[in-house]
């Protein structure tokens, strides 16, 4: 069939809109739909229709044990290091360059996540998706009791094997086989700490995750928290993704790696997380009293740095601080060099809020990283800004800004020795941005676009095909329950309109 011309001056009806929606619907695959008409730079109009793929149960249990398998294979056939717990960094490799991500780094990326855990004064810890044991290792040694559960029986007797050789070990670890969302065995509201490490990136959607964290803070007690860390940023996927693409095939033409981007997120096979999940997810929930979202600390300049982060879930009776509302300063504005923030501190009561950072990690991913062409301020790398804190008495809390994914905030603070911050990410409208990916279903979805076209085609008129089909994680909706058709993306054309 040809395609349509705008010379046709096609004209379209609530009805015909509700027809192509109704059709979507009925596809096998298709939870939700939305049809609306977009226009372009030259004034015409396109036809654009917007589907939430579907999760099936089947398809989240297969997506779990494609991943057990991967663990299973990867453990079955090893003997338990005699070593010690914990230094076992295999499968650890680079997507930029699919080597192994120097040993260095790895060992900084784990005292990182084991100082913050030690910072937040854990005793009582249960970790799920506990894997070889990298933070088990350090942790258990200084904990009361450790627990930890793990989807692969393979690992989960390896690492026993190892705590058993331990005799500081024996009588305080617990291990157990189960999928993270089960909760049996586990004591309710006893644990001060539950911990999942570079895990959630395996969940087959954010619905599993919520699940999983509305298990953990059952197990936990009251002034409590969840510690999520190694959070790949959703927001940053297309950026991440290019930067890939760019660094296997240097040579490819601006439009070939845009198309190849654009398949690779719609089949991306691992969980990101827009830092606004959690915000929803904490703001309906009565029990948790705070969220802190921090960028990855570490002078390192790879992608654990540059695009995953950390959360901690504070459970009541925590007593947080709250820094929503500490005022705020604009980098290259208000203050255009690091030296020139004691005066702005000063200034504004020992507390502020600095916006508009270019994150000097993602200066060479920052043309797709949604930096306004117009900013010409200095970058600054996170870890420099938090060491200049350090030296000058502030504690510095760097987290990504909800503006672009290209820039950081800094809540700069008193180092008193706070443990429990609320509001240190500061989350906008939700609605205008898809919060998670669905990995279950990627492989599926990327195909969706082509077979919805494809049946339509046989079903309806030529004048309601929609120019464009997008996947997306879900329809935003207004607070009166409507499609929020400008919370909607954008189609991307190729011609650039």
């Amino acid at each position: 069939m040809a395609p349509l011309t705008y010379a046709h001056q096609r004209k379209w009806s609530i009805d015909g809109f509700e027809q192509v929606e109704a059709a979507l619907r009925r596809h096998d695959g298709v939870a939700r739909a939305a049809v609306v008409s977009h226009e372009n730079r030259a004034g015409e109009r396109h036809l654009v229709a917007y589907v939430v793929p579907d999760v099936p149960d089947a398809a989240v249990t297969k997506h779990v044990e494609k991943w057990r398998a991967v663990y299973d294979s990867m453990y079955g056939d090893t003997a338990p290091e005699t070593t010690g717990i914990g230094d076992d960094f295999t499968g650890w490799n680079s997507s930029y360059t699919r080597e192994p991500i120097p040993l260095s780094e790895m060992r900084q990326w784990r005292a990182s996540a084991v100082e913050r855990v030690r910072g937040l004064g854990a005793r009582r810890v249960l970790e799920i998706g506990v894997g070889s044991g990298l933070l088990l290792g350090p942790l258990a040694l200084e904990a009361e009791v450790y627990w930890g559960t793990d989807f692969s029986e393979p690992v989960i007797e390896r690492l026993g094997a190892q705590v058993s050789m331990d005799p500081r070990l024996r009588d305080k670890v617990t291990l157990r086989c189960q999928p993270a969302d089960v909760a049996d065995g586990l004591p309710t509201e006893y644990f001060d700490t539950v911990l999942l490490n570079s895990v959630v990136q395996y969940f087959p959607d954010a619905a599993y995750l919520s699940a999983v964290l509305d298990v953990a803070l059952q197990r936990l007690a009251p002034g409590g928290r969840i510690i999520i860390g190694d959070v790949r940023n959703h927001g940053t996927l297309r950026e991440f993704l290019t930067a890939v693409h760019h660094a296997q095939r240097p040579g490819d033409e601006p439009s070939a790696v845009r198309a190849a981007v654009a398949r690779a997120i719609l089949g991306e096979t691992e969980l990101g997380l827009d830092p606004g999940y959690f915000t929803e997810w904490a703001d309906a929930r009565r029990d948790i009293v705070a969220v802190d979202v921090r960028l990855k600390p570490g002078s390192d300049g790879n992608e654990l740095t540059r695009h995953r982060y950390e959360v901690v879930l504070h459970k009541r009776s925590s007593r947080p601080t709250h820094l929503a509302d500490v005022p705020i300063v604009l980098w290259g504005s208000d203050v255009h060099q690091v030296s020139g923030l004691e005066a702005e501190l000063a200034r504004h009561g020992g507390r502020l809020r600095l916006t508009r950072i270019p994150n000097a990690r993602l200066v060479s991913e920052a043309a797709e990283c949604g930096v306004p062409a117009t900013a010409q301020e200095t970058p600054l790398d996170p870890h420099a800004l938090e060491a200049w804190g350090e030296q000058h008495g502030w504690a510095v809390l760097c987290t990504w800004s909800a503006e672009a994914p290209g820039w950081f905030e800094a809540v700069i603070v008193p180092a008193d020795g706070t443990r429990c911050y609320g509001g240190v990410y500061r989350p906008m409208d939700t609605r205008a941005r898809p919060l998670a990916n669905a990995p279950a279903v990627s492989r599926k979805a990327s195909r969706l676009p082509a077979v919805l076209r494809r049946d339509l085609a046989a079903e309806l008129p030529d004048d309601l095909l929609p120019d464009d089909i997008l996947v997306v994680a879900r329809i935003p909706l207004t607070t009166r329950g409507e499609v929020d058709h400008a919370a909607l993306p954008e189609p991307e054309r190729a011609d650039g309109q």
